[in-house]
């Protein structure tokens, strides 16, 4: 079977706002976590009791960061104090990792703005490390003998340490956040330099659907000869 390429569909240019609306959509969400990093970058590094916390950051703390905190603390209440204490931390990072790593296999272009929560995470369990030493962070609940920093460097003798393991965590977080934000805007614009011209399949299907015209001389086609032969 040959190819008459003199009748091969050519690629069709998009529509401008087809390609400059996507982009102009995934900038924008970029530009916003930039703006939430700089308000994250600055909270976390340190804490003052009575620290005032940006709108912005406070709703996502309360209302994304804490479920996914003490939702690790059910997870992994069965496991033992150590996992149990360590789980509220591991699971507010873990989730958006693991959100990341499936956009991964599935080639989403929601990948970066999946790491970047991952990033934020990290620092806002570096304050929390941070805090193990002066216990001045309000907790749920009110009570600092529920501090989950202190109870594990406490156990492990690290109390001391909680400084030097905080920074580690903290610019990890700062490194994977600038990181995503940098790789996003980078494949918003690939993305959007290859899609210029939609490609048209050279190869139709081997069964589209038929057209009432041709419905029509399929019917005239089977029916005809029949009708010719009974007179």
């Amino acid at each position: 079977m040959t190819t008459d390429w003199s009748k091969r569909p050519l690629p069709q240019k998009l529509d401008p706002a087809e390609r400059y609306i996507p982009l102009l959509l995934k900038l924008g969400v970029y530009c916003f976590l930039a703006y939430f990093f700089f308000q994250a970058a600055t909270s976390f590094i340190i804490y003052h009791p009575g620290q005032y916390w940006p709108g912005l950051l406070s709703v996502v703390r309360t209302f994304i960061f804490l479920p996914l905190h003490e939702g690790g603390h059910f997870l992994f209440m069965f496991f033992g104090r150590t996992l149990y204490i360590l789980g509220g931390s591991f699971w507010q990072v873990m989730f958006p990792l693991l959100w990341f790593f499936i956009a991964i296999k599935q080639g989403s272009q929601t990948a970066p703005f999946a790491l970047f929560w991952a990033g934020e995470n990290l620092m806002d369990v570096s304050l929390y490390i941070r805090d193990a030493a002066y216990r001045a962070l309000p907790l749920l609940g009110g009570d600092s003998s529920g501090h989950d920093w202190y109870n594990l460097l406490s156990d492990w003798n690290m109390v001391d340490s909680a400084d030097s393991i905080a920074d580690i965590v903290y610019y990890v977080g700062f490194a994977v956040c600038v990181g995503s934000i940098v790789t996003g805007i980078v494949w918003a614009f690939v993305v959007f330099s290859r899609t210029q011209y939609v490609p048209i399949d050279e190869i139709q299907t081997s069964s589209p659907s038929p057209t009432r015209l041709e419905v029509e001389e399929r019917l005239h086609n089977e029916f005809a000869p029949k009708k010719q032969k009974n007179e």
